[in-house]
This record gives structure tokens, sequence and C-alpha cells, in this order.
């Protein structure tokens, strides 16, 4: 396995470590675009990275994959323990593993920091709903100075009012943007973080896009201008004014459908996994890679299908599932080839797989805030 993401996390370790603090290509502060492949985090995260930069890149590479797998099974074992399940949870976090397996491959494979995103908003969650704040704050602000996205994890908590995890959260962020000040200065920390903000936005015209907006995209825009093969100007205005309307009224219609806290830890747990499905979906920009996010509804779903007496329920559980597997495992090892691959993508399989998800999701926890004595019984 040759990972494409953690050779720049481990060049960029040992940059910082040997005291040069260049982390954006030069062409990021100028009018023209960048490379595509580089470090794309907030400044912050480079400094916090230089550990992996003490080792060999092979050992710290190892070292990196084995630390992704005790992820896996630390995710599980929270989803788990959150519900209540007490038998059958290392095949429940098998199966779940195996319905997102098409996406944990090329995680692994791209060796990206995601999925310790992911983890860190699990830990974050669960923290939260223990009563602690500080814990929480600083492993929600590491993430989404990581990825930007998990930010939808704050806006829920301001939704339930966990005004100090809020606060606490917001701090944190202030402290990590000014972080690499206390070694390279206020000057060259201002620099940074334009080159962070100015690479983070070139991401988002970015092709390999399977969130809404890439989705757009490839159906709004067939059509590119003869001089570079990029997005025309109108069309450009019109996706993203079609994705932002797009965004603004689903998360609209989720608030309506989630005003009422939710009954029991089953809800709560529903309540996450809508946060991260929804986080794939809105982002400016998903990777395929990124869609392993989907492991915690996969984890959940294959929780309680056994568990559920209602057949309905039963029944969007494993539509959820199926739509993931299918969509993200099974399809893509039938569609063999570049040219059969490409057919296959140029459908959106991955957003109407994910999409499935969401709506499933959606629909189980309206169905259990209906339903609150079941809630309890479950």
């Amino acid at each position: 396995m040759h990972p494409v993401d953690f050779p720049i996390y481990h060049r960029i370790a040992q940059q910082v470590w040997q005291g040069n603090y260049d982390l954006y290509p030069e062409a990021v502060y100028g009018p023209g675009p960048a490379q595509a492949h580089g470090f794309r985090y907030a400044p912050a995260i480079a400094f916090l990275l230089v550990p992996l930069g003490w080792l060999p890149l092979e050992v710290a590479a190892l070292l990196f994959f084995w630390l992704k797998v005790a992820a896996l099974f630390y995710i599980g074992t929270v989803v788990m323990r959150r519900i209540g399940l007490r038998t059958r949870a290392q095949s429940t976090i098998l199966l779940a593993v195996a319905c997102v397996g098409g996406y944990l491959a090329e995680e692994l494979r791209y060796g990206n920091v995601h999925l310790f995103v992911i983890t860190l908003m699990v830990y974050a969650m669960d923290a939260e709903a223990s009563g602690e704040v500080a814990a929480p704050a600083v492993a929600l602000g590491v993430a989404i100075a990581t990825k930007l996205t998990p930010v939808l994890l704050l806006v829920y908590f301001l939704m339930r009012r966990r005004f100090a995890v809020c606060v606490a959260t917001i701090s944190v962020l202030a402290a990590l943007a000014m972080l690499p000040a206390t070694v390279v200065g206020l000057k060259a920390n201002a620099r940074l973080l334009e080159g962070f903000g100015r690479y983070a936005e070139e991401k988002v015209d970015e092709g390999d896009n399977y969130a809404l907006r890439g989705v757009l995209a490839q159906h709004l825009a067939p059509s590119r201008d003869s001089a570079g093969g990029e997005l025309t100007a109108d069309r450009e205005q019109l996706i993203t004014l079609v994705w932002a309307v797009a965004v603004l009224a689903g998360g609209a219609v989720v608030a309506v459908l989630l005003r009422e806290p939710p009954s029991g830890p089953l809800a709560a747990m529903l309540d996450f996994s809508i946060v991260l499905t929804a986080m794939l979906l809105a982002s400016p920009h998903t990777q395929r890679r990124y869609l392993v996010a989907l492991y915690v509804p996969a984890l959940l779903l294959t929780a309680i299908m056994p568990q559920t007496r209602n057949e309905i329920d039963r029944r969007l559980a494993m539509f959820g599932l199926v739509a993931v597997l299918a969509t993200g495992t099974v399809l893509p090892l039938l569609f063999g080839g570049r040219h059969l691959a490409l057919w296959y993508e140029a459908g959106s399989p991955y957003f109407f797989g994910t999409l499935a998800m969401f709506v499933t999701l959606l629909t189980l926890r309206v169905r259990l805030q209906k339903q609150p004595a079941a809630a309890s019984a479950s």
C-alpha cells in the first residue's frame, strides 16, 4: 500500500521541525491556481503533526495505519455503549466495516487524516453527552481546524443550547489560530492563515467531488470554456447559488424536524449520525474517501436492526445499509476498468447512496420522535 496523503503530512511535520514554516505553495498568494495536492489544513495542525516527523516515513505510515484500526474499534465501542448494546458488539463492528468497505479501503490507501477527524467528533459527542465541556471543545476545535466541515456539529450543539461547549470550542479555535504565532510571529502567522484560507477555497472547485455541489457541477455545467477547461463564470455562479439555496433550505427543514430534543440515547445517536451524513452532502467538496464517515450510521443501523420490533423501522434500516453497501462497495467492483468506472461515477452513485442513508436516518428519527414510549423501551 502506497499512501498518497500521508507523505504530505510527514513532509510538513519534518519541515516544521526543521524550522521551515512555508506550509502552503507560493502560488496560493498569487492570482493563479496552486498545485492541487498539498497541505490544506490550518497552520496549527502542521505543528500538531510534528511528532510524525520524528520517525522514518515507513515507520510513521505503519503507526498511522494501526492508529486508524484502533480508531475504528474505538468508534464502534462508543456507539455500542451509547445505545446500550452489550452483545454482538464485535460482529456489529465487522458488519459495519464491511458495509463501508469500499470507502474504508480508499481512505486507508490514501492515508488521509479524515478517519481521525471522525474519531474526534465521536469523542466530542460522547464527552459532551457525559457533561464535560473542555474535552469535547478541544476535540471538536481540532476537528474543525483540520477539515472545517465538522463545524456542523458545533451548529448542532448550538441548536441544542449547549452554550458552554460552543463558547469553549470557539475559544479553542481562536487559540489554534494563534498557536503558530508563538513560534513564527504575528505577521508570519497572518500570512499562513491567509494561505490556508485561499488554498481551502481552491479545493471547492476541484474534481472528484461527491457532495451536492459536485453533483450540481457535473449535471448543471457539462460545458466548459475552450481556454482552460474550467467552469465558465456564469455557470459557477449558478452552481454556487443553487447549492447555497439547497443547503440552507435543507438545513431549515432538518432543524424543524429535529426541533424536539432527543428522547433517549438512540435518538441522540440518530441525531449525531444525521449530522455526519449531512456534513458529507452539504460540504463544498467531499471526496470518496471522506465517505468513510458513513461508518457511524452504518454501525447504528446494524446494531438496531435486529433489536427493533417494528417491521417498518427494520426495513428502513436495511434500505439505508443496502444503499451504502451497494453504491460504495459492491457496484464499484462490478464496474471494473476505466471506462466502466467513469460511466458508473457519471451517475453520482456515491452521492445518492449517502442521500439514501441521510433520508433513512431522518425518517427513523422522526418516527422515533412520534413514539417516545417505544424509544424508551428500545
